[in-house]
Formats: C-alpha cells, sequence, structure tokens
C-alpha cells in the first residue's frame, strides 16, 4: 500500500519541472530542431511544387528533370514528421518549465519559419522553362502558348514562398497575441494566490467532451461546473473546461480562487480540480 498522497507527489514532481535548467535544455534544443525540421519540410514542399510548375509549363516531352532523384521530397516528408513530433515536445518542455495551462504556439511559428525559408531556398533552384510563355515541345516540336494556370505556376517561385510567410507572419502574431493574454491571466491569478480569498467548492456537474475521428469517439476533456461561496456568503457557480476526464461530482474535490472585492468578475474566478493543484492547474474563464 502507498503511503504518499498521489496528488502531493503530483505536485511536488511538476514542482521540481518548473524552472529546472534541463527542461529548459530540452526545450531549446526542441526549438531548434523544430526549426531545422521546418526546413526541410519546406525543401519538400518546394520539390513537390516543382513538379507541378514543371507540368504547367513545359511540354511533357521535356525531360531536363527526369533525373533528378526523389531524395528532396523524401526528406521533406521526413522533415514534416519530425516537425510534429519535436514543436509537441518544444511546447510540452516551456508549459512544464513555466507552469502554465496549455502549450504555447511558437513552435508552430518556428515550424512555419523553418519551411518559408526552405521553400525559399528550394525555388532558386527550380528548373526554368524553355521559353517564357511557350510549352516547347523538343520531339514534335508542336509547341503551345502558357494558359492562365501555367502563368500561375511559372511565378510560384515568388508567390509560393511568399504565402508561406504570410502565414508565418499570421502565426507570430496569434502567438504574440495568446502569450499576452497569457501572461495577463497569470498576474491576476498570481495576485489572487497572494491577496485573493481561496475556498473549497463542489463538484456539482460533469459534462464529457468527446472528438470523434477515423479511428472512434474518444473523450478529450470534460465541462465542470461547481459551487462554491464567496466570501460575503453567497453561493456562487463557475463553469470551466478542463482536460480531466476522471472527475466525480460530490462534496469537495475542487477549489475556487476569487478576487474578494469583485466577487462577481469572471476573469478574477480560478478554480483548480486538483488537490495540491500546481499554478497550471487553475482554470481560468474560457480555458480550453
Amino acid at each position: 500500500m502507498n503511503t504518499v498522497d498521489p496528488a502531493e507527489a503530483r505536485h511536488e514532481r511538476l514542482e521540481r519541472w518548473r524552472g529546472h535548467p534541463g527542461v529548459l535544455a530540452g526545450a531549446v534544443a526542441a526549438s531548434v530542431a523544430t526549426l531545422v525540421s521546418g526546413g526541410l519540410a519546406g525543401l519538400g514542399f518546394g520539390g513537390f511544387m516543382e513538379q507541378f510548375r514543371t507540368m504547367a509549363i513545359d511540354s511533357v516531352f521535356d525531360d531536363r528533370g527526369d533525373g533528378k532523384p526523389p531524395y528532396v521530397i523524401m526528406w521533406g516528408t521526413l522533415g514534416v514528421l519530425l516537425c510534429l513530433v519535436t514543436a509537441a515536445f518544444a511546447g510540452a518542455a516551456v508549459r512544464r518549465y513555466r507552469g502554465r495551462s496549455a502549450g504555447p504556439a511558437f513552435p508552430v511559428v518556428l515550424a512555419l519559419a523553418g519551411s518559408t525559408a526552405g521553400t525559399w531556398v528550394s525555388a532558386r533552384d527550380w528548373l526554368p522553362p524553355l521559353a517564357v510563355g511557350t510549352a516547347v515541345d523538343p520531339v514534335f516540336h508542336e509547341d503551345e502558348a502558357w494558359g492562365f494556370w501555367a502563368w500561375v505556376f511559372y511565378h510560384a517561385d515568388w508567390w509560393a514562398p511568399a504565402l508561406l510567410l504570410a502565414l508565418t507572419l499570421a502565426a507570430l502574431a496569434h502567438a504574440v497575441a495568446a502569450g499576452r493574454r497569457h501572461a495577463e491571466l497569470a498576474r491576476t491569478r498570481d495576485r489572487l494566490l497572494a491577496h485573493g480569498c481561496r475556498v473549497p467548492a463542489d463538484v456539482v456537474e460533469v459534462k464529457l467532451r468527446l472528438a470523434s475521428d477515423e479511428s472512434g469517439t474518444r473523450i478529450v476533456g470534460s465541462t465542470v461546473t461547481v459551487s462554491y461561496t464567496d466570501a460575503a456568503g453567497i453561493r456562487r457557480w463557475a463553469t470551466r473546461l478542463s482536460r480531466e476526464t476522471g472527475m466525480v461530482i460530490g462534496p469537495g474535490g475542487a477549489e475556487v480562487l476569487f478576487d474578494p472585492a469583485r466577487p462577481g468578475d469572471e476573469k478574477s474566478v480560478f478554480v483548480a480540480l486538483q488537490r495540491h493543484p500546481v499554478l497550471a492547474d487553475w482554470l481560468p474563464a474560457g480555458r480550453t
């Protein structure tokens, strides 16, 4: 029989990870790997785009690129798979290091930035057409004038990297905005942990959240409603989205942190569904 409270052991483990230099080193290494993997993915995407471009602007009898091995596209596929792994690891490491409740968005920015650079490098080496504006037939000499899509793909060496750059900038703007929102919530939470009210709460309702894909239906979290009494003796309720799926309805088992000066301000109410909660366990309004 275990003599250690599992909730307390979890709290101590997560607190050891928070601010640990080894976790930070892992986050940095995974971030660099995400950037490099994104570059490989971009090279593969560029090679894929070159094939479509060649089919659009050249005759099928133009065999200049037939001798190229498909290594670039193969490495690009590997880069995509590595991006998924390294970006997830980088996000998890930063979440552990900073005690965050959700992974940061910056790994996506790194992956897109690497892909943009890789596509740009690839596009600089694409085969030029035999003649601009004409699909030259070097065998039967039945040349054809370019149509609309041929002209579009002819300029793909510019618009493909530009499109990825625009996606990178959009992801960067989202990451910055999300970081600011999280920082504001963290400041509010830390202020309330030092000067607010922290009271026990009852879990009164749990609704499981389901997701379906080709593998079937699975539980991805829950919507939890808790009931608590504020400093003035008024009964209040708060509903939060959580990744927890094993909640039990009953008395106790949750805590609420709120501002006694503004007990009705939803943005100043945080709910913890774990015993011995760490910083990341305090759920703000709208937490997903």
